[in-house]
């Protein structure tokens, strides 16, 4: 019996040391935790699943869950005074989702909603809060993740500010980006709330992007063809216009 229990014993740390590596792996968040933290915070996990669509959390809600993201993508967003969605941030695999940087006096500041078939690691609250208060390098981490979604906002605002609609649809798209392949994820309509255009303006321009040979279809969104076209529209250097047919991709500027 008492080798039964000490092999049994062996099995667990074996198995919890594997989870400890795959979540270093999986998130530059947990990585900055130690292996004492990491044992603590395992057992504290349960899995999540989320349908295409189905909500995560609703913003007004109080906090309970943090979620960190195995698979999948998580749109977040907040509903403006005239009714407008307003697409804050896309989350994805080793992602966290629903943490303090996402609350304000106590209840949810944005809404999370999963794009696709999402898996989620799921943590309280409670426990999460807490497991930050008693570790500094947690802390640090969080403030830092704070900081750089807040510089992606300042950059989407300027970007809104400065650049035409064409610019901010390329930066988009390449933002997403996973090497040549763009897996999209969203509806035209949640590209057009995230760059600050119509649906029938984003619908335009992609096509006169695939027109272009910039862009090319490809399962679940797109392949870039040709990237160094796709940056000079991003960075405005090139201007592609959705209401005029494409002239040659070799023009410094498409009407």
């Amino acid at each position: 019996m008492s080798d039964r229990r000490h092999g049994a014993s062996r099995t667990k740390e074996a198995l919890n040391r594997s989870i400890a590596w795959y979540l270093r792996q999986l998130s530059k968040l947990l990585s900055v935790l130690t292996e004492e933290e990491l044992e603590r915070l395992i057992p504290l996990l349960s899995e999540r699943r989320f349908r295409p669509r189905e909500v995560l959390f609703r913003a007004g809600e109080e906090p309970d869950r943090v979620y960190l993201i195995l698979r999948g993508q998580v749109k977040v967003y907040r509903i403006a005074d005239n009714g407008r969605e307003v697409i804050l941030d896309i989350v994805g695999r080793g992602d966290v989702v629903g943490d303090p940087s996402m609350v304000e006096d106590g209840e949810r500041a944005a809404t999370a909603q999963a794009l696709e078939e999402t898996i989620c690691l799921s943590i309280s609250w409670a426990d999460f809060t807490h497991l930050m208060q008693h570790s500094p390098r947690l802390g640090l981490a969080m403030v830092e993740l704070v900081a750089k979604r807040l510089s992606a906002l300042q950059r989407s605002f300027l970007s809104l500010a400065s650049k035409p609609v064409s610019a901010r649809l390329a930066e988009f798209l390449l933002r997403r980006a996973r090497g040549a392949e763009i897996r999209v994820g969203l509806t035209h309509q949640e590209i057009a709330h995230s760059i600050g255009t119509t649906r029938e303006t984003v619908t335009a321009l992609l096509s006169r992007f695939v027109a272009l040979g910039v862009l090319q279809p490809a399962p679940g969104g797109f392949r870039i063809l040709d990237e160094g076209l796709m940056r000079a529209i991003a960075d405005g250097e090139v201007h592609v216009s959705p209401r005029h047919p494409p002239l040659s991709s070799a023009s410094p500027a498409v009407p």
